[in-house]
């Protein structure tokens, strides 16, 4: 059975659906995108297999609150935010815990992946990435985690491999490195819209 590695293409296109042409950007089709693209944290290896388990647990939430008796209020991030922001839930400790702070830990998470995917993309065939991906984590991740698990996490960064066979890791061919500026070039906009709602309503220190 052919290991399974990451589609760059479907990437684009899932992720080209995510914002309408007013700037709404639409929860399903942003949760279901960044589904599949959550395995990324599980082909970087055993290092990140905790934010894989995160994500998954987050995906898990937001598809709760879309089925649940007040779903059509979050058939948008807009939406969402808006809706849980008058009935006083985004900071509550509820069970699941609200759509914005557990969609604020998918975007965190995002940022890392653009980041680090944008190094990746500038680096040479025999270049090391064990540099790029710590410096990335550092920029975006490492913010939201203990010391421990900082310490862990750059250690275990160490042992990435070169360009090349990392490419191969994630997206089963080197070919895909041609696209894989398209592919950032995609995302960038859906983060900057999201962390723009994230802003405007004061929602990035939710606990």
């Amino acid at each position: 059975m052919a290991r399974k590695t990451l589609d760059a293409s479907k990437l684009i296109k899932d992720f080209s659906g995510v914002l309408a042409e007013d700037g709404t950007v639409q929860l399903d089709a942003y949760v279901d995108a960044y589904d599949y693209l959550g395995e990324i944290f599980t082909l970087l290896g055993r290092v990140f297999s905790f934010v894989h388990s995160d994500v998954t647990e987050k995906v898990g939430i937001l598809r709760h609150h879309r089925k649940g008796d007040a779903g059509e209020q979050y058939t948008s991030v807009q939406g969402m935010m808006k809706y849980e922001m008058e009935n006083k839930l985004t900071a509550a400790k509820t069970t699941p815990l609200s759509g914005s702070r557990t969609l604020l830990r998918l975007h965190r998470a995002l940022a890392f992946i653009i980041q680090f995917l944008s190094k990746l993309d500038s680096l040479k065939a025999t270049d090391g990435t064990s540099s790029a991906a710590r410096e990335a984590y550092g920029a975006t991740l490492a913010n939201y985690h203990t010391f421990l698990v900082r310490q862990m996490a750059n250690a275990a960064m160490l042992a990435l491999p070169y360009r090349d066979p990392l490419v191969v890791n994630l997206f089963g061919d080197v070919s895909a490195l041609e696209p894989l500026g398209e592919f950032v070039a995609t995302i960038t906009p859906v983060y900057e819209a999201v962390e723009k709602l994230y802003t405007e309503n004061d929602l990035h220190g939710l606990p």
